[in-house]
């Protein structure tokens, strides 16, 4: 009886040893889908990165915006964007003539990839305008924040976002909450 115990705990410990070893390649992630709520009107095409100061704070955060498919063009110049953390919170007015990279308090459109006839600021279907974002107090590590951005027609399109534990220079990942 003691040698079938021994056996039967033998099978038992090789099936476990061998159940996650199947000779399959681990499953590759699927590309994020965007969340869009019924009446929305632009979506965050891609990661809220944020550049700063290494081990130090967030000076300014980088998002790009895409429009939601069957939504009509929007005028880039007539939205709104609110920015807040847990202190305050501050309207970001937008650069003098909308390009460029912001000074403190303001918000600029860093650049269009899929730029759809000349040079304007309608964003359009397969449009992404890339916008930087420079609120007056810089982010510190852990920090939750949210950012509201209101267009003339159409949901508000509102995230909230963390930023990471240590800061690097560039690319720092804010995380979705």
């Amino acid at each position: 009886m003691r040698w079938q115990n021994l056996l039967l705990a033998g099978i038992v410990i090789a099936l476990v040893s061998v159940s996650g070893c199947t000779g399959d390649a681990p499953p590759t992630p699927s590309p994020a889908v965007p969340v869009i709520e019924p009446g929305q009107v632009l979506y965050i095409a891609g990661d809220v990165t944020g550049d700063g100061i290494p081990r130090g704070t967030i000076d300014t955060i980088t998002v790009t915006l895409g429009l939601v498919p069957g939504q009509s063009p929007v005028n880039i110049e007539q939205i709104s964007i609110v920015y807040a953390d847990a202190i305050r919170s501050e309207t970001l007015v937008p650069v003098e003539g909308y390009r460029g990279d912001p000074p403190q308090g303001t918000w600029g459109i860093l650049s269009v990839t899929g730029e759809l006839g000349g040079s304007n600021n309608r964003i359009e279907y397969e449009e992404r305008f890339v916008l930087r974002l420079n609120p007056k107090a810089p982010l510190v590590p852990r920090q939750l924040i949210t950012i509201s951005i209101t267009t003339e027609e159409g949901k508000t399109l509102t995230f909230r976002r963390i930023s990471p534990a240590i800061i690097i220079k560039e690319n720092n990942y804010l995380a979705t909450v």
